[in-house]
């Protein structure tokens, strides 16, 4: 550590600088540093607060205990936990470093984690998967032009400019056969796609997406089902020509004339937030009862519905649900094996 002999100053927001510069700037990513340097400054703040300044050497466990109970007040488990975890790596940098700059011990050592809720996924029920695929298949109808001039024309009602409903179509039975998290959507090249031609995928008895890079540079296979490679086939002969310009890959295309498209044309995370709201907002309009409402209807809830209904298919096989899900996390595992409360709460009913 380069840290120039000397006496140096007691005081946490000095030691707090040192290890920035010392042990994260140089090696954690820009966004990982940023939070430990914000988790950081709020124990200053914290600190001060309480007693007027921030000598280290007055620094114990009971203020780290007081802290996360404060925390606590404001913020979820889960955050209290991130909190408390960067600045025990702050803590246990400068006990290795000097022992006698804490002459109580590391403040954080020994402070459990808060335990943290249960994870329930939102999924969606049969009923709702049904009355959604529906509505889906009806799409197009929503997409056309409204107003008296085209309720009186004998022709095909034109379309809204830009509006690409097969495309839409096709997202959401993706979304629901594959369980892809969004950014993995956005990121499918057509080439991933086998078969990638629209007979071929009519006449498919299997079809897969290969190498769909997820979290932390890892890959995984996943499979499509018959609605989705029916989806797939009418958008790639119906739509998807008309927006694919040389050396675009990506398999789901914005529309081309929108003056915000990329120059690869991929489908942006916002559009597919407000594809996926538009969808489930219009199936919501046709639906009385509010048990079957679906909005805000959001691309996780259709991850959360594929990964249920595969563990339920598997007996909750934790490594297929890992190689499927492109999971490592055991308690996210977990997360897709435990059912939502409208379903838990049914199955008291047959006792």
């Amino acid at each position: 550590m380069s840290i120039s002999p000397g006496k140096h100053p007691d005081s946490l927001t000095y030691w707090a600088q040192k290890y920035g510069e010392l042990a994260v700037d140089s090696i954690r990513s820009e966004a990982v540093g940023k939070k430990i340097t914000l988790h950081l400054n709020r124990f200053l703040s914290f600190f001060r607060d309480t007693y007027g300044h921030d000598r280290i050497s007055t620094c114990l466990r009971r203020d780290a205990v007081a802290w996360q109970t404060a925390l606590g007040k404001h913020y979820a488990a889960s955050t209290v936990n991130n909190h408390m975890a960067s600045v025990s790596g702050f803590t246990t940098w400068v006990q290795a470093y000097d022992p006698s700059l804490f002459p109580a011990g590391n403040p954080m050592k020994g402070i459990g984690e808060l335990p943290l809720p249960p994870l329930e996924p939102r999924t969606l029920t049969d009923k709702q998967v049904a009355s959604l695929k529906n509505l889906c298949d009806r799409l197009e109808s929503f997409y056309q032009l409204k107003g008296k001039r085209w309720a009186a024309s004998k022709q095909k009602t034109p379309l809204y400019a830009h509006a690409r409903p097969t495309r839409d179509r096709a997202i959401v039975f993706v979304l629901l056969s594959t369980g892809l998290r969004r950014e993995e959507l956005i990121q499918l090249d057509l080439g991933q796609l086998k078969p990638d031609t629209a007979p071929e995928l009519l006449k498919a008895r299997k079809a897969q997406i290969m190498k769909v890079r997820g979290k932390g540079k890892t890959e995984r296979t996943v499979f499509l089902s018959a609605d989705a490679r029916q989806a797939l086939a009418g958008y790639l002969e119906g739509e998807r020509w008309q927006d694919a310009e040389p050396e675009m890959d990506a398999l789901f295309l914005s529309a081309s004339g929108i003056p915000a498209r990329s120059s690869d044309g991929r489908l942006s995370p916002r559009s597919i937030n407000r594809i996926l709201d538009r969808i489930g907002r219009l199936h919501d309009a046709e639906h009385k009862d509010p048990s079957r409402h679906i909005s805000p209807l959001r691309p996780h809830d259709l991850r959360h519905t594929f990964a249920f209904r595969l563990a339920q298919i598997t007996g909750a096989d934790a490594y297929e649900l890992e190689r499927r899900l492109g999971h490592r996390s055991q308690r996210y595992i977990q997360r897709y094996t435990n059912p939502p409360e409208h379903m838990a709460a049914t199955y008291v009913e047959t006792f």
